[in-house]
């Protein structure tokens, strides 16, 4: 949900995949990713497009003596409760998941957040900024047809938000929020709404992972899957794994077949 300090990122939530020192060529990637014919349409997750730095960032304004812990603390435990609801067959929305991993996490660490604190933050999710290749990106793929979705452990509320805060909703065609299944990624209920909003096989779609852990889900269940590995974690040795890896949007770009 980085590896970085700055980072609200944990690195247990964006392991797998390949580093950014071994890439695939663009030959290479365009040839695995197009061998079943061409992508005509991409699911995203939330966080190739928006850059959930800034969650990180206001932990730390608003707790300065203690923020980098709080920040690293809640990632993770935000990353365990997702993925403990989806196994236990239990579900509550994203920011109520939130919620409950920021107060834990805050308790763990003898903090005291009053809930106007805590509603500030989990809000922060719904305040992001797009990452600077994300737009030209997106006109490329609009301009080549390729029809385009979110599909997101956030919320449809959250989603919306920040695709009006950042000017790109005519670009996407579908909002596809874990909420509509009551399951979070990876779980293959979650994957499969892309099919069913884009009336088209798994062989024909593919999927924009910002985590590894993502890319290998949506990999397993089938989708073709484009990494944008933009902190440059290390890979795991998780088989099959995304067909493309790339820094940026240039991942999703030649999932697409068009670099």
């Amino acid at each position: 949900m980085g590896h970085s300090p700055s980072s609200m990122i944990s690195r247990r939530y964006v392991v797998g995949g390949l580093a950014a020192g071994a890439m695939l060529s663009p030959a290479m990637s365009r040839a695995a990713a197009n061998a079943q014919g061409p992508v005509e349409a991409i699911a995203f997750d939330g966080f190739p497009i928006f850059d959930p730095r800034s969650v990180g960032a206001m932990v730390k304004s608003l707790v300065p003596d203690r923020g980098e812990a709080l920040a690293q603390a809640w990632s993770t435990k935000l990353f365990g409760y997702t993925w403990l609801y989806t196994s236990a067959d239990r579900y509550a929305p994203f920011d109520a998941v939130a919620d409950e991993a920021l107060r834990f996490s805050a308790d763990a660490l003898a903090l005291t957040l009053s809930a106007a604190v805590r509603e500030r933050l989990v809000g922060a999710y719904a305040q992001l900024d797009v990452w600077p290749d994300v737009k030209p990106a997106l006109e490329k793929l609009n301009a080549a047809g390729v029809r385009l979705a979110f599909l997101s452990n956030l919320g449809e509320d959250a989603l919306r938000a920040n695709m009006a805060r950042n000017g790109i909703a005519p670009a996407f065609a579908h909002v596809l929020s874990t909420d509509r299944v009551r399951k979070f990624k990876p779980a293959p209920a979650a994957y499969a709404m892309a099919m069913k909003a884009f009336d088209l096989p798994k062989e024909r779609i593919g999927f924009a992972a910002f985590g590894g852990w993502d890319a290998a889900g949506a990999a397993w269940f089938g989708y073709r899957t484009a990494w944008v590995n933009r902190l440059g974690v290390p890979r795991e040795p998780i088989q099959p794994g995304p067909s493309i890896v790339a820094p940026g949007m240039a991942a999703v770009l030649a999932l697409a077949g068009l670099t």
